[in-house]
């Protein structure tokens, strides 16, 4: 019965001590992390704002959450542009220096027509710009995509915090494979050893100078300078979205002969209200890649919420340019990111269409640098930055894309 009793005394405190061994683990690991966290910038929200704002270029690339509402706001809030662009992630390739007067992408702001008119609202509040580049996406306009458009939602929150969540993110991407032991001690090392470098914020920034420039406008660097395989290569990806009805590229139901006429109402609600406030309002169809647009046109029945919208919106009294056809502005698959987000140089061609379409958009624009960076970088995704990266921009889909090389 001793020995019993000894066994179970002694395996009490075995566990005992696993269990304070472990808790000092945990509080030696802990504030380590919160410091790397710290060093790395990736829920530096306010020391980037800060940097971008007063004209540092600054990129933040955060690997902690891609949910970066607030980040735009904050920054919206330190700018107080004359001019933005707002829509889903399809309008980010808009950079400020395209533009004459204070510029700033809001880009990636809303993923539907609630969210998007919260979020306006939101904006709103904070300044009011002279004049807004509104890009659309044609999935808001069917119900499958969003329920209830006319629904009152708050805008979306990212979580650039310290919470556990965040705390666990390091660990989670060294068993990942994403950063390196050598990474994870970065804090301890120079620069020129590995160590995290000024100007950068978030790990995306940090490794492979992903992220948001000072304008709100987003750097593809690590796919472009071929340093990572594109997620969509060759357009795979959405191409089978295209086959399949996949989101967001729903198929319209039978009974479906456009766009939904309440998503249109929700859209054109939104519209009044940006020029009852007396902003210049330019509304445009984001584009797709010319493979993409291609298989969709084998079934048009599928897509009459994209192949119909300019007309159900013009029928509402909102001039519209389609953008859909990238071949309709001279662009092509060469200066598209992926199979349904163009370039930098494709957004640069859709700006100066706009001009030319909407002269009150002239005195906002740059057309000498718009001009210079289509004649230059023609068929490229980017215009070379050096403040960004030295890495040349390669033929990262392999469509044999001429690219030009120092």
């Amino acid at each position: 019965m001793s020995r019993i009793l000894t066994s179970a005394a002694y395996l009490r405190r075995y566990f005992k001590t696993l269990l304070q061994l472990g808790l000092l683990g945990l509080l030696a690991v802990l504030p380590y992390t919160w410091w790397w966290l710290h060093q790395s910038g990736d829920v530096a929200v306010e020391r980037v704002v800060e940097a971008q704002a007063k004209g540092d270029f600054a990129l933040f690339g955060s690997g902690v959450s891609q949910d970066f509402v607030d980040y735009k706001l904050r920054l919206y809030a330190a700018v107080k542009p004359d001019i933005t662009a707002i829509g889903s992630s399809r309008v980010m390739q808009f950079r400020a220096a395209c533009f004459r007067k204070s510029f700033l992408n809001m880009g990636g702001v809303a993923g539907n027509l609630a969210v998007l008119r919260s979020t306006i609202d939101a904006m709103l509040r904070i300044h009011k710009p002279d004049a807004v580049i509104l890009g659309l996406d044609f999935w808001w306009f069917l119900p499958q995509w969003e329920a209830r458009p006319f629904e009152e939602v708050p805008p979306t929150t990212g979580s650039y915090n310290y919470g556990w969540a965040t705390l666990k993110k390091p660990w989670t991407w060294l068993l990942e494979g994403k950063i390196s032991p050598a990474g994870l001690a970065a804090p301890f090392l120079p620069e020129s050893a590995g160590g995290f470098r000024a100007g950068r914020y978030g790990i995306m920034a940090q490794q492979t100078d992903d992220g948001f420039g000072p304008d709100g406008s987003w750097y593809h660097s690590a796919q472009i300078s071929g340093q990572q395989r594109p997620p969509d290569y060759q357009f795979q990806d959405t191409l089978k979205r295209v086959r399949h009805g996949l989101p967001p590229f729903y198929r319209a139901r039978p009974d479906q002969q456009g766009p939904d006429a309440e998503h249109l109402d929700a859209f054109a609600e939104i519209w009044c209200r940006l020029r009852a406030r007396g902003i210049q309002t330019f509304v445009f169809i984001a584009p797709l890649s010319e493979r993409v647009l291609a298989a969709m046109r084998e079934h048009p029945e599928d897509y009459p919420h994209l192949f119909s919208l300019r007309q159900a919106l013009l029928a509402r009294g909102i001039d519209v340019l389609d953008f859909t056809d990238p071949r309709a502005f001279a662009s092509g698959d060469c200066e598209f990111i992926d199979g349904f987000h163009g370039g930098e140089v494709t957004y640069a061609r859709i700006l100066r269409d706009m001009a030319d379409r909407w002269p009150a958009l002239l005195s906002y624009v740059n057309m000498e640098r718009l001009n210079a960076a289509i004649r230059d970088w023609k068929g490229h995704a980017a215009v070379r930055d050096p403040r960004v990266t030295a890495l040349p921009e390669t033929d990262f889909m392999q469509f044999n894309c001429p690219k030009r090389h120092p």
